[in-house]
């Protein structure tokens, strides 16, 4: 209604100011007063052509420079606009407005990972003129974490003195995935290693010099030589052995999503390290790796074997974010039955509160090796929270906590 009411009216101004300069000429007679009329005449005809015509007719399409985007990384972006009514346009003001989802900025240079909220509005000014087709690009850098999706494109133009001025609406859509970054880890054995695994062979003779234990399905990566011809032919799907050792080096990889929405770079340490040190986990032959998120949007991937599981993994940590919503010691006790016995636990967390240290200290006693990563701020670590170490260590229970130093490396240096 306010659309064709702001039509109708600056039609009735451009009528009556040719009305004005028609009866001037007329009237005042003479080559000025007519010189006047016909000068400002393609004007007036502009503006009425440009009054009506229909801004709607313009359609975008984005064109993204990569569909590989690691976080903190930068895309090309290109828009094409198109239209079929080759109509004179002097200029086009095109503005986007990006979701919540890309005002935050992660800056990973020199390996220090910082969250800082900025609205990110990009302006463009092109003088279309009568092309059909408009292209132009730019440049989206320091991109988060996450799934984003590009919405709406805001078009604006005038006629030469802005009494005109029309706008619309472009649905371009467009959705990109912006993965965690990766990287290296060094492990170094602690006092405990990783469980009875520890002495794990790194070389295939050791490894069969094992006693079998049982039979599994075929899972890939799994050597044409551990498997079990006579129980496959009998059970007629593909079986492996399942050896003593390969048994007791199981382990789980635990990520805490529990955390407030303000620990916004604490949070997305620790997803990278967790996407970190699951690579460099699924890389060694001698350990068998599963993995568990904790939260609303919790997943678990059961023996991590081939590419395609790692990139489940990977796009379920591009999508998480914080969860305020659950306790630490309710979600690890939902996740629990899926937990292997015997099997060392890491896990990885942006909280060390009442809840995760009591949560631990029941995990403790089972048998089950525990390592728990702490991924915060150093004037966070205070007197409370060291106590909660002492009280973990007592009971076997190993914490390393990852604070701004341990960021500033080129590469993770944990113990385990």
């Amino acid at each position: 209604m306010k659309r064709k009411l702001y039509k109708a009216g600056k039609a009735g101004f451009l009528i009556i100011l040719f009305g004005i300069l028609f009866s001037y000429a007329m009237f005042q007679g003479g080559f000025v007063s007519w010189f006047l009329f016909y000068s400002f005449l393609p004007f007036l005809i502009y503006m009425g052509g440009l009054l009506f015509y229909p801004l709607d007719d313009w359609t975008g399409a984005r064109t993204l420079s990569s569909g590989l985007i690691e976080s903190g990384e930068a895309v090309d972006i290109e828009i094409e606009l198109r239209r079929t009514i080759p109509f004179p346009l002097y200029f086009m003001k095109i503005k986007e407005s990006y979701p919540e989802t890309l005002h935050l900025e992660v800056r990973s240079g020199e390996g220090v990972v910082t969250g800082d909220r900025e609205e990110k509005v990009v302006e463009r000014m092109i003088f279309p003129w009568f092309r059909r087709t408009v292209r132009f690009h730019y440049r989206l850098e320091h991109l988060p974490r996450g799934s984003h999706q590009l919405g709406e494109m805001y078009i604006r133009t005038g006629d030469f003195f802005g009494f005109v001025k029309k706008e619309a609406v472009i649905n371009a859509g467009g959705r990109f995935t912006v993965y965690p970054p990766s990287r290296n880890v060094t492990l170094s054995l602690g006092s405990k290693g990783f469980g009875q695994g520890r002495s794990a062979a790194a070389n295939v003779k050791e490894r069969h010099s094992n006693m079998v234990a049982g039979l599994r399905e075929y899972a890939p990566g799994d050597r044409i030589s551990w498997v079990d011809w006579k129980a496959t032919a009998r059970k007629n799907k593909m079986m492996t052995k399942e050896f003593e050792q390969e048994k007791s080096s199981e382990s789980v990889l635990v990520l805490s999503t529990l955390s407030s929405p303000g620990n916004t770079a604490e949070f997305e340490g620790a997803v990278e390290f967790a996407y970190s040190l699951m690579l460099k986990l699924t890389r060694r032959e001698t350990r068998q790796l599963s993995f568990l998120s904790l939260g609303r949007a919790g997943k678990y991937v059961t023996s991590i074997h081939s590419r395609r599981q790692q990139e489940v993994i990977r796009y379920h940590l591009a999508e998480v974010y914080p969860d305020e919503t659950g306790g630490f010691e309710e979600e690890m006790a939902k996740g629990h039955d899926r937990l292997p016995a015997q099997a060392t636990l890491m896990i990885i967390s942006t909280e060390l509160d009442e809840s995760v240290k009591n949560s631990l200290l029941r995990l403790s006693p089972s048998g089950r090796n525990v390592v728990l990563f702490v991924v915060m701020f150093h004037k966070e670590w205070d007197f409370t929270k060291q106590k909660h170490v002492r009280e973990l260590k007592e009971y076997g229970v190993r914490v390393q906590v990852l604070t701004e130093k341990a960021w500033k490396r080129p590469e993770f240096e944990v113990e385990v």
